[in-house]
C-alpha cells in the first residue's frame, strides 16, 4: 500500500478485518455520486437566494454572490450572533467572522474562549448540501452589518427562514429539476466506480443503496451515472442487492419506520412491505434494527460509507456498531498541498526545536542567577566575593536578555511560517483537519467516529476483500 499515492488510501482509525464484512452499504449524494461543488452549490445558494426576495428581504440581495471558496467543511455557525468559527478539538476558537468581517483575539476571546461554550448548540457545517446555506447566511449577515436596520430581524430569525427555503428548493425542484436537466454540468463521475463495485461484489461482498434521496430523484442520478457502464450490470440496481431511498438518516439510526416497497412501474407509489427484504426490490424509509433483522446480518458485519459525520458515521457506529467509512472528498487537495509544503513544515519544526532549546538556555541563567543572587546576599559572605557576585550576576542578565531577545524572534518566526502554511491551504481556515498545528474539531471527530476515512468510494479497489486494516494510530503524546 506505500506505492498508492496519499489520496488513493484509505485510513485506519480503528482496526477492521474485511473478511468479517458481509454487505457494504453507501450513501449517493457525495458518496457514490460527486457534484460539481461550484456549480451545484452555486445553484442551491441564488435560487434559495430567490425565496428570500420573494417573501420580503431587500431586492438589493439579489447582488450577493457565492464564493466557493470561502467556507469550508467542519466550520461551526453561532446562529444568534451571526459568527462562524474555526475550532480545535480542545473547542478553542481559533478563527472568527462575522459576515466578512474577521474577529480579533480579544473579541473571540470575551464571545467564546474566556467561558467556554457547548459546541452542539451551534450547527456544523458537516455536509457539502451545508456550504450553500451556511455562505447565504455568512452573505445575508455581512449585509446585515453594513446596513444596519435595513433587516428587522435578529440572525437566529435569519437562519430559521433559510433553513425552510433552502429544504423547499430541494423539494420543490428548484434544484433537482435544473440538476437532471444538465446532469454534466453537476454531476460528475468517478471513472474507477464500476470498476470498485464490480471487485466488492466479485470478492463476495453484497452491497446495498441508502439514501435520503427520493426514488425519482435516485433513479434519475443513478441511471445517468452508471446504466450501460458495465456488459454484466447493465442498469444501476443490477450492482445493488438491497436500495433504500428517503431513509431520513439519522432518523434511520434512531426511528423506528416501518419499509414501504416502491412500485417502480407506477412512478413510485408506496405499498405496505411484509416479510423478509427481496433482492433488487426497491424500498422507501425503514430503520437499521428492522434492516438487520430482515437482512440476517448486524453490527459489524456492516461496513457504511457516507460524507456525513452526524446522519451517516456517528449514529450507524454508536447506536449499532456498524463500521463506517468516512468519504472527505476535498482531503485530496489537502493531501497534495501536504506534500508540496513539507518543506515548510520541516522548518516549522527545526524552529520550535530552537526555541525550545532557547528555553532551555533561558531556565539554567534563571537558575545561575537566581544562585548568584542567594549566595551574593549570604552574610558571610565576604565583600570580595560579593562583588564577584554582582558582575556574575550583570553578565548573566546580560546573557538572558540576548536570549530573550532571541526567543521573542523565534517565537514571531515560528507564527510567521505557520500562518505561511495555513494560508497555502486556504487563505482564511487553514488545513481542512488542523488549526495551526493542532487537531481542528472536524478531524477530531473523524478520529472519533469514523473507523475509515478515504476521498473517494473508489479507493476500496485498491484493497482485498480479505484485507486487515490496521490502526497504529492510538499513540499518546508520551508514546511520541
Amino acid at each position: 500500500m506505500n506505492k498508492l499515492k496519499k489520496h488513493q488510501k484509505i485510513f485506519v482509525n480503528r482496526s477492521l478485518n474485511m473478511a468479517s464484512i458481509r454487505s457494504l452499504g453507501f450513501d449517493m449524494d457525495h458518496t457514490l455520486v460527486l457534484y460539481n461543488r461550484v456549480n451545484f452549490e452555486n445553484l442551491a445558494f441564488h435560487e434559495t437566494l430567490k425565496k428570500f426576495i420573494a417573501n420580503g428581504y431587500p431586492e438589493e440581495l439579489s447582488t450577493l454572490k457565492f464564493d466557493p471558496n470561502f467556507v469550508i467543511r467542519g466550520l461551526l455557525v453561532d446562529r444568534d450572533r451571526g459568527n462562524l468559527l474555526k475550532v480545535d478539538a480542545h473547542k478553542y476558537v481559533k478563527v472568527a467572522f462575522h459576515g466578512h468581517m474577521k474577529l480579533d483575539k480579544a473579541q473571540r476571546s470575551e464571545l467564546y474562549n474566556a467561558r467556554g461554550f457547548k459546541a452542539d448548540d451551534y450547527l456544523t457545517v458537516d455536509t457539502f448540501f451545508a456550504l450553500s446555506e451556511t455562505q447565504l447566511f455568512i452573505e445575508i449577515v455581512d449585509y446585515m452589518r453594513r446596513n444596519p436596520g435595513k433587516i428587522q430581524k435578529t440572525f437566529t430569525e435569519v437562519f430559521k427562514d433559510l433553513r425552510t427555503w433552502i429544504d423547499l428548493s430541494h423539494q420543490d425542484g428548484s434544484i433537482k429539476t435544473k440538476v437532471l436537466m444538465e446532469p454534466s454540468k453537476y454531476i460528475v463521475r468517478d471513472p474507477h466506480l464500476v470498476e470498485t463495485l464490480v471487485k466488492l461484489i466479485d470478492g463476495g461482498k453484497k452491497i446495498f443503496l441508502l439514501t435520503n434521496s427520493d426514488w425519482a430523484y435516485t433513479n434519475s442520478v443513478m441511471t445517468y451515472l452508471l446504466d450501460n457502464q458495465h456488459e454484466e450490470f447493465r442498469h444501476w440496481q443490477d450492482y445493488f442487492e438491497y436500495i433504500i431511498v428517503s431513509a431520513g438518516k439519522p432518523n434511520f439510526f434512531t426511528g423506528s419506520n416501518p419499509f414501504y416497497e416502491v412500485m417502480t412501474d407506477n412512478e413510485g407509489l408506496l405499498r405496505a412491505h411484509r416479510g423478509p427484504l427481496i433482492a433488487k426490490k426497491v424500498y422507501h424509509g425503514g430503520n437499521a434494527n428492522l434492516f438487520e433483522k430482515l437482512t440476517n446480518q448486524k453490527g459489524d458485519q456492516i461496513l457504511y460509507a457516507g460524507d456525513h459525520i452526524y446522519g451517516d458515521i456517528m449514529r450507524s457506529k454508536e447506536l449499532f456498531n456498524w463500521r463506517t467509512l468516512l468519504v472527505v472528498e476535498e482531503l485530496e487537495e489537502d493531501f497534495k498541498k501536504t506534500e508540496k509544503m513539507q518543506p515548510e513544515f520541516d522548518a516549522i519544526m527545526e524552529t520550535i526545536r530552537e526555541e525550545e532549546l532557547l528555553q532551555s538556555d533561558m531556565q539554567s541563567l534563571r537558575s545561575d542567577i537566581s544562585n548568584h543572587e542567594r549566595r551574593q546576599k549570604n552574610k558571610h559572605a565576604k565583600k570580595e566575593q560579593e562583588s564577584k557576585f554582582l558582575g556574575k550576576i550583570a553578565e548573566l542578565r546580560v546573557d538572558l536578555k540576548a536570549k530573550e531577545e532571541q526567543l521573542e524572534a523565534v517565537h514571531k518566526k515560528i507564527k510567521e511560517l505557520v500562518s505561511a502554511r495555513e494560508k497555502a491551504f486556504h487563505p482564511v481556515w487553514g488545513e481542512l483537519m488542523r488549526t495551526s498545528l493542532e487537531k481542528s474539531r472536524f478531524g477530531k471527530q473523524i478520529e472519533s467516529y469514523a473507523c475509515l476515512y478515504t476521498t473517494r468510494v473508489s479507493s476500496l479497489r485498491f484493497y482485498s476483500q480479505g484485507q486487515k486494516m490496521r490502526s497504529y494510530r492510538d499513540l499518546m503524546p508520551h508514546d511520541l
